[in-house]
């Protein structure tokens, strides 16, 4: 049979070609490096946290420390007004007891979320304990702080309403403008 060796020859497997083999390789190795990447990744956000978590622990051992050496103030009957040192209770208006009246936004609050006392971290920041409330606070509660901008470099949507809103009003005279934009125009 004059065919016989071209059969054969195709039933053999063929050594594959350089380039498909270097784009293998290529690809294997991109693989790997990402996954190494991302295993030190993981491991450094790991670290971050165990620190971050050793910080909180700290701050929160301090502000125990002031909260226990702070004399809390008294309360009038049912939490109306504070008394002073001759024995007398100020009493709060009538009208700030009143609910206020508009729209309660809850829209994006997790109330399940730990809070911070502020009045605590301010006599702590008076007692030099804690060097800034905001920090102390998003430390505490676990929060990063809002970014001003988008990542490509844009204004925030949110902020952008509200700034335009405030443009509106104004420039209908409602409200003054802001020095700053009075310099601009």
């Amino acid at each position: 049979r004059p065919y016989r060796h071209l059969l054969t020859q195709h039933l053999q497997a063929a050594m594959p070609k350089k380039r498909t083999v270097r784009k293998d390789n290529l690809l294997k190795k991109l693989i790997d490096e990402e996954k190494a990447d991302e295993k030190k990744k993981e491991e450094r956000k790991k670290r971050r946290d165990e620190l971050r978590e050793e910080r909180r622990q700290d701050l929160v051992e301090k502000l125990e420390a002031v909260a226990s050496g702070e004399a809390p103030t008294t309360k009038g009957p049912g939490g109306i007004g504070t008394a002073d040192a001759s024995g007398d209770v100020e009493m709060k208006s009538a009208r700030g007891a009143t609910k206020k009246q508009g729209v309660i936004k809850k829209i994006g609050k997790d109330k399940n979320k730990k809070r911070a006392n502020k009045a605590l971290l301010k006599v702590a920041k008076q007692q030099g304990v804690i060097h800034d409330v905001g920090q102390a606070q998003r430390l505490l509660e676990g929060r990063k702080p809002k970014r001003r901008t988008t990542p490509n470099g844009g204004e925030r949507k949110r902020d952008q309403a509200l700034r335009k809103r405030r443009e509106k009003r104004e420039r209908k005279g409602l409200t003054k403008r802001k020095d700053e934009d009075s310099d601009e125009s």
